[in-house]
Order: C-alpha cells, then structure tokens, then sequence
C-alpha cells in the first residue's frame, strides 16, 4: 500500500516543544485518512527525533507549514528527502505556504492555497492515476471547519495528546489543546493566522462529540483552546459554542481580543473557563494599538475587559508586545507601572517579528522599518520567556527617525524585554 507521510517539525524555537499538540497535521492527516483508503496515513514527529533527521519510506510526504521559522528546516527536509527519494512527491500548504509561495515551490513539487481539503484529496488521487501535478495550486472549493471531521489523536502517542502542562496553574489537571474555529476577522497588522480571513466556528454536536472522544479516549479534564478569538464576539454564533463546552464538565482557557458583551464573558465563566488570554499587545500608546490595527483600540478599553473578567472569577493572562511600530522610550516603565496597576494574573511577553505576509512585512518604509532578516529561522518571538538564552527572535531593525518618532534601537529593545521577563518570574506570572 502506497503512504502518505505527514511531517511534524521539530519546533526547535520552543524549549519544550511537546508542551503543545500539532493540531494542523492530525487535523489533515484524519481527513486524509478518512478520503483515501487506498493509502496509508503516517504522522512523523520529529520533536523528538535526533536534528537533522530525514524522514523516508512513504511516497508523498506533506507539510502543514505555518509559521515562518519553521520554513528553513522544513525545506532542509525537503532536500533530504528529494536527494535519498527522487521520486516522492511532496506537498506544502499553510500560512506561510500562502504567503511564500514561490518559495516554497522551490523547495517542494506542489504549494497548495488557502485551507485546501478537497483540493489536497482531489491532487492525491491525481498521482494515483498517474497524472501528478506540480506548481502552485488555488484551492477548487471553499470547506468549512464545521464540515469537516475533528481530528483523531491515534497518529501520535498518547503522552504526545495529554500533559498536565495546560493547566499547571490549576492543579494535576489532564489537558490537551483542541480547536473549536479556524479562521479570524480581524486584521491585526503583525499577524497572518486571519486565513480563512472569517471565523468558521464548529457547531454544538461538533463540539460535544469532539470533546466526548477526548474525555473517553484520553481522560482529558481541560482544553486549552487554541481559536484565534475563543470566545465568538456574535452572540448567536456564542451562545451555543459555549454551552456544548459546559456541558462536558470540564475546564478550558484560551485567547482571545478584549472585546464582546459582559453577558457573554458571564456565560463562559459558567461553562468552566479558568483564564483568558487577552491580546493587549502594548500599554505603550493608544497610537500603537492604532498602527497595530488592534480591534480594541484603547488601553482604557482593554483595563475595562480586565475587570469584567475579574468580576466573574476569570483569571487574565496579558499578552504584550515589545518593539511594535510607533513605541516610545518610555515603554518599559508604562509597562512597568501597568502590571503594578492593574495586577494580571500572568503575562506573557514577545517580541515584535515582522513576520513575512504581514503588512509590517509588506510595506516595511511606511512604519519606519529599515531592515528585515532574511534568514527565516530567525523569525520566532519567544525571547527570554523560558530561558535566559532564549533569544531568537527581533529579526529587524528601526530607522533612527520613524514616521511615529525616534525609534527604540534593538539593544533596547532586548533590554526592556529582559526587565519585564525578570520582573514577572520574579512574581511568578510568567508559564
């Protein structure tokens, strides 16, 4: 029987890389599984393999490719896997696919387009029949997150499935990490996960039956959402989301924009949710919270959230960005007086990635950006989170005079966010 091999990479910008479940790859691997019963569907995760590994045996191998620096060792493989099997096919798609094509097509003998479900199938069978493909290829048929299977965890181990990591703030809690939506409307300027460019939200019997296979299967007792927003802004779309979750007797946490009625965030405090993280981003300056295109526009409208969380017993998990457009040297210690201010429960801090796709990446001159790294592995975000030699990342660099104002230089940059990560470990509001 022919095999399709779908590639986990090694997430090497994570220090603890098995922390999270690679959604995406089962996501496509059950599809396939279920479309294709003329081939085998094997997952390879090479978060634990030996660097450099080169995966082989199978006669198509795809990648779900996301984010950017996983782009270069992604298409090391590729290489590898062309030079020890000529003859295999291989198949890229993804955020960063969507945005690098040609590129990628360098790497690759097909970059697929958009979410590409029914394309994806449709150019398998194509090689079956021996009329294989190549090149760049648009998606032929739009398919809804809602219409498609939930994914089936059996490719990977179970250890792989659940970790009491999720939830370390709440107790021994088995958890796992699931997606109710894909998608985002929203179109903040540093961000590309807004495609499909809507929120294609699952349904109530989607959402029970997926989180009864992983009480049943897996003893799951938390979900850690992974949906761009986790708690849909429309309350028509919210209402049931939120009550298939609360029915299912568990707790859940998950990101989301400080925006939405008080009604709704009363209803998810109902059906188990124990903290929300809430992209803040910068407590800098209305004005770059304006440059970001951020939905929530103010800091005074993002504290209001804040509150409203705390008042139904939601823990807040403050999301920030340091070195965005348009941020004053006066940003460490706004930061500072915030977090002494407002007392989130925890924060997590990044650092500024005009990541490729975005409009910061695209039009680097109008926000005063006067270089951008070319070298892909560079473009992670984690800085000093976990490690004080974490420190891929800011992979660019400010004119001394932006249209916002002097810039930051990215020495200081780093050294802001060095402060901010030691004062939140030293408070213990850092995970």
């Amino acid at each position: 029987m022919d095999k399709i091999k779908v590639i986990i990479p090694s997430w090497s910008y994570w220090k603890n890389p098995l922390k999270l479940q690679p959604l995406w790859e089962l996501h496509y691997a059950t599809w396939l599984r279920k479309n294709l019963s003329n081939f085998k569907i094997i997952v390879e995760d090479l978060r634990d393999k030996e660097k450099n590994f080169i995966p082989s045996g199978a006669n198509i191998y795809f990648f779900w490719l996301m984010k950017a620096a996983d782009s270069q060792e992604v298409y090391s493989i590729c290489n590898g896997i062309k030079k020890n099997e000529p003859d295999s096919y291989i198949i890229i798609g993804g955020t960063h696919a969507d945005h690098m094509p040609q590129e990628t097509l360098y790497n690759c003998d097909v970059v697929l387009q958009g979410t590409s479900e029914d394309t994806l199938v449709e150019l398998i069978n194509d090689y079956k029949n021996k009329k294989k493909k190549f090149g760049i290829i648009e998606r032929k048929k739009v398919c809804l997150f809602n219409d498609l299977p939930f994914s089936d965890r059996d490719f990977i181990e179970k250890e792989k499935v659940v970790n009491n990591l999720h939830f370390e703030k709440y107790g021994n809690v088995i958890g796992t990490g699931a997606y109710f939506s894909r998608g985002c409307s929203f179109n903040c300027r540093f961000c590309v996960y807004n495609n499909p460019p809507t929120f294609e939200y699952n349904s109530f019997e989607k959402i029970t039956n997926e989180i009864e296979y992983l009480k049943k299967n897996y003893g799951v007792e938390g979900i850690n959402l992974r949906d761009e927003v986790c708690i849909p802004v429309n309350k028509k779309v919210a209402i049931p989301y939120l009550e298939a979750i609360g029915k299912q007797n568990i707790i859940w946490r998950g990101q989301t924009v400080p925006l939405g009625s008080e009604e709704l965030l009363k209803t998810a405090s109902q059906t188990g949710l124990k903290e929300l993280a809430l992209g803040i981003e910068s407590v800098d300056s209305d004005m770059v919270l304006e440059i970001s295109n951020k939905p929530s526009k103010s800091i005074s409208n993002n504290i209001k959230y804040i509150n409203l969380c705390r008042k139904y017993g939601i823990k807040v998990k403050v999301c920030l960005i340091f070195g965005l457009p348009g941020e004053s040297k006066d940003v460490l210690k706004k930061t500072i007086n915030f977090l002494d201010s407002v007392k989130p429960d925890y924060v997590a801090v990044s650092g500024f990635d005009p990541v490729p796709g975005s409009p910061f990446y695209q039009e680097p001159k109008k926000y005063g950006i006067k270089y951008i790294n070319g070298d892909l592995s560079q473009h992670a975000h984690l800085l000093f989170r976990f490690d004080e030699d974490e420190n891929t990342g800011l992979p660019f660099e400010y004119e001394p005079i932006t249209p916002f104002g002097k810039s930051l230089t990215r020495e200081e940059i780093i050294f802001n966010i060095k402060v901010v990560q030691k004062y939140l470990r030293e408070r213990n509001m850092s995970y």
